[in-house]
């Protein structure tokens, strides 16, 4: 029975380290893979905005868009209204976008500041599949789906 007992353990042990190298090689893969969506300058639009889809949230006159490029520590995108860009700092799963510039043009009803300001803190990020959240204080603020390649 001891030697059962003993077995057992070990076989458990086992199995135990081979599902732990397994969720290590997925992370390895997985920031792989965030790394490389990132230094690619992929574009990002955006799907959802304090909860509400993008339009809901006012965003009705262009879909705002987000381009990370880490090979440069540059970011820039569109604000549903204006272009900007500015610099990124990613630091394990945090995302800083800092130094925001845009050009000034007038956009009634569009929550550009308020994009701004979202954008400016110091966000937790989450990619899962095609989609990138932003978090602040556990709850996400802004979703972005990664936007295909268009053929133009």
């Amino acid at each position: 029975m001891k030697k059962l007992f003993v077995a057992l353990m070990a076989v458990a042990a086992l199995v135990s380290c081979k599902s732990t190298q397994g969720t290590s090689q997925e992370k390895a893969s997985n920031k792989q893979n965030i790394s490389e969506l990132f230094v690619e300058a992929n574009q990002w639009e955006l799907i959802s905005f304090n909860g509400q889809a993008a339009k809901e949230a006012g965003f009705t006159l262009k879909t705002p868009t987000l381009v990370i490029n880490m090979a440069e520590n540059k970011a820039g995108g569109n604000s549903g209204c204006n272009s900007f860009g500015g610099e990124v700092v990613i630091e394990g799963n945090t995302l800083t976008i800092d130094k925001v510039f845009s050009t000034k043009m007038y956009c009634d009803g569009v929550p550009e500041i308020e994009f701004f300001q979202m954008l400016q803190q110091t966000l937790n990020y989450t990619i899962k599949g095609e989609v990138l959240q932003l978090e602040k204080d556990g709850q996400i603020i802004m979703e972005f789906k990664l936007k295909a390649e268009s053929a133009e």
